[in-house]
């Protein structure tokens, strides 16, 4: 595994995968506790609760309470409709801690309520998960120290560009979304291979420029598509969605690969390609 600065602002570092946990009805505290361990050892160290369920909370605190506070970077998504500082504190409590590394705001409009719990010392960074002109709008907000946006090797120049403006204005950028639509799933060595999504966006034909890529041997799509994304300087972390131990393996042994000699060139020239049609 591989890490990098948090942004400017935040004396610490973040592996360059990070898991986003849901909560899965037929996992139990158990469960989340073995997975967690798991990535831990993979020396995944940064997570972002995107759940609110007792079985992911409680293996969530029994893992966490195995490692120092400060070797993990522990990120949780706000619910945009309850109270936020009633919220924030009842997640605290339940894992045991008295403050989250970073708060993921849903856009910036919250984040005046937010910088209350910062100031408090609740939360210590807060990010804006958004895309196209909320994530614009985030980028020029005062006190948003990192943003969770969408970028694979798909994405346009001013997708780029913006990775570029954040970082410039010395946020942490978060990629999600690592795959395009339609090379989330594609049979490679006769298994079905899943992708990075986990937000809902618009669906659009995957143009054929990039079929070569489920024909690389030993690597899967998804496997080169967050090889590739890692190579943007702007990108801060990768994130994935926590969904089993054998994925999580696959992917965090990702940054420490090389791509195969002439994929990078061949994505930028699919890349090319496609932008021209």
């Amino acid at each position: 595994m591989r890490y990098r600065p948090f942004g400017a602002r935040y004396a610490t570092a973040v592996s360059v995968v990070s898991l986003q946990l849901h909560d899965r009805a037929w996992m139990s505290a158990r469960d989340w506790r073995q997975l967690l361990e798991l990535s831990m050892a993979e020396g995944i160290n940064s997570f972002e609760i995107a759940g609110t369920g007792a079985a992911l909370l409680d293996g969530l605190a029994q893992a966490l309470a195995a490692v120092e506070r400060r070797l993990v970077f522990l990120s949780w998504q706000a619910p945009g409709q309850d109270d936020l500082e009633k919220a924030t504190s009842k997640t605290l409590e339940r894992l045991g801690l008295d403050h989250l590394d970073m708060l993921v705001l849903p856009n910036a409009a919250y984040v005046p309520e937010a910088l209350v719990l910062k100031q408090q010392r609740a939360v210590r960074q807060l990010a804006v998960a958004a895309m196209d002109s909320d994530a614009d709008v985030a980028i020029a907000t005062a006190g948003i120290d990192a943003l969770i946006t969408p970028f694979n090797l798909a994405s346009s120049a001013a997708v780029r560009h913006r990775l570029k403006q954040a970082s410039s204005r010395d946020m942490a950028v978060i990629g999600s979304h690592v795959c395009p639509d339609g090379l989330e799933a594609v049979s490679v060595g006769g298994r079905l291979k899943r992708g990075l999504l986990n937000w809902s966006q618009p669906r659009a034909p995957v143009r054929n420029q990039y079929q070569f890529l489920k024909d690389v041997p030993d690597w899967t799509s998804e496997e080169i598509c967050l090889a590739y994304a890692l190579f943007e300087p702007s990108i801060t972390s990768i994130r994935i969605e926590a969904d089993s131990g054998e994925r999580i393996r696959r992917l965090a042994v990702v940054p420490d690969r090389d791509l195969p000699t002439g994929i990078a060139a061949q994505i930028e020239m699919a890349r090319f390609s496609a932008d021209r049609t």
